[in-house]
Parts: C-alpha cells; sequence; structure tokens
C-alpha cells in the first residue's frame, strides 16, 4: 500500500466533508511537550556536550558558537556575579577540552560522557527560569515546524502530538520528513498504527538504553494515538447508523 496517494478513508489532514460543521482542535498545553523533553534530554544550568558533540545547555539547548553562549545570562554558582565574555567563551572552549579528554579515555567509542559529568567542569551556571524559558520558546518553534510539515497537527490525538514532536525535537523537521517519509505519511493520512511500526530511531551506541526507552515510548504513543482513532471512528459509524 503506498502511503500519501488518494485513499478512501479521510485522515486529520484530508478531513471528510462535513455539513457546517468544524473539525475541532487540540492544542496542547505546551507544559505536556515540556515534561517530556526533560524526562528524555535532563535539565541542566551549565554547559556540558550531547551525544552529538555539541555544546549544548538547559534542556537540550545546544549552543552552536561561544557567541551564542555569550548572549545568555550565566553567572558564577559560587559567588552569583555576572560572567564575562571571555569568561564564557573560556567555559564553553574547556566543556569541549573535557569531552575530547573523556573521548581519548574511552577508546571504545563512547562519544560523550553525559550532562552530570560535567557538573563541576565549569561554575557558570543559567538560573532556573531562563532554562524554562528557553526549552519553552523552543517548543514553539517546534510546534511551527510540525504545523508546517502536518497541517492536520492540532487535530491529531495528543498521544500523536507528543510522538511527533519527541521525533522533531531529536531530528528536526528535515530529519523527520527525509528520514521517516512513511511516518510523515501514515499520521498526514490518521494511520497512526503504521507511524507506531515505522517510527525506530538510530541510537547512538553510548545512549543505547536511553534510546531504545525512548523509541518504545515513541512507539507506544502513536499506539495510543491509532487506539483513540479507532474508537471515535466506530463511535461515527454508529452515531451515522
Amino acid at each position: 500500500m503506498q502511503l500519501g496517494s488518494s485513499r478512501t478513508e479521510a485522515g486529520p489532514d484530508r478531513p471528510a466533508p462535513t455539513s457546517g460543521s468544524v473539525a475541532g482542535h487540540v492544542i496542547t498545553d505546551a507544559r505536556v511537550f515540556f515534561r517530556d523533553i526533560n524526562r528524555w534530554e535532563g535539565k541542566y544550568p551549565f554547559m556540558y556536550v550531547d551525544t552529538r558533540g555539541f555544546v549544548t545547555t538547559g534542556i537540550g539547548n545546544k549552543l552552536g558558537s561561544p557567541q551564542e553562549a555569550i548572549e545568555l545570562p550565566w553567572r558564577h554558582a559560587t559567588t552569583g556575579l555576572p560572567a564575562t565574555p571571555a569568561e564564557v567563551r573560556s567555559a564553553f572552549q574547556k566543556v569541549l577540552a573535557d569531552c575530547a579528554d573523556f573521548q581519548s579515555r574511552h577508546p571504545d567509542g563512547k562519544k560523550a560522557a553525559g550532562g552530570p559529568w560535567y557538573a563541576d567542569k565549569t561554575d557558570l551556571v543559567l538560573s532556573s527560569s531562563k532554562v524554562d524559558e528557553l526549552a519553552y520558546s523552543r517548543i514553539d518553534g517546534f510546534r511551527k515546524q510540525l504545523r508546517e510539515l502536518f497541517p492536520g497537527f492540532d487535530r491529531y490525538p495528543v498521544p500523536a502530538q507528543r510522538a511527533l514532536f519527541d521525533m522533531v525535537y531529536t531530528l528536526g523537521k528535515k530529519g523527520l520528513a527525509n528520514k521517516f517519509p512513511t511516518v510523515v505519511a501514515a499520521c498526514r493520512d490518521g494511520h497512526f498504527e503504521i507511524a507506531a511500526k515505522y517510527c525506530h530511531r538510530k541510537a547512538q551506541a553510548n545512549e543505547h538504553r536511553e534510546g531504545d526507552a525512548r523509541n518504545v515510548a515513541t512507539k507506544n504513543l502513536f499506539d495510543e494515538a491509532a487506539n483513540l482513532t479507532a474508537a471515535v471512528r466506530s463511535l461515527t459509524r454508529e452515531v451515522r447508523l
């Protein structure tokens, strides 16, 4: 069966014609997505290097350059005093050097130590409120990307929204579209049970266990969405009869 082609059964992105009714939207509270990413990414107020080798902070907030780090309001944990641009730049370079040192000590290919390992590598930290602000800003950005990729995203069952959000958070919009075309087509057609079968992401070797757990959680969310969709369709048919 080819997904994304013409079908006889309407999905969330291809709603069936109705008589004067308006399809309901489910605008999921951003706190739902916040709890999900916090569960998987962790919350670290300091700089660390993620599994892909990028300097990161907060809840998976990538810092693409020392300048991006300098633009954030870092303070010294010991004194509470604001950090200077030079101190921020130095901390950025230090965590990269610490990561390189860690890798040299692990010839088995382990690329990253994980956030907690960097807790004592620098005393520069962000406030908890700033970490949350960065996370919610990213949530808004990723939700916008999902609405561009899935015109009916706000009509999807909440579990499907959560599953897709986690995927776009780890893959980006292009990564989700290019690496998981079957998942994208299935969701657009409202076939979340198919998305559940093809949503497995390849985990980094050093995060194998977490990656597997995250994949299982995403699959379970798609399965839950499929069950909810089937129940709604069943009720709709009963009403029409």
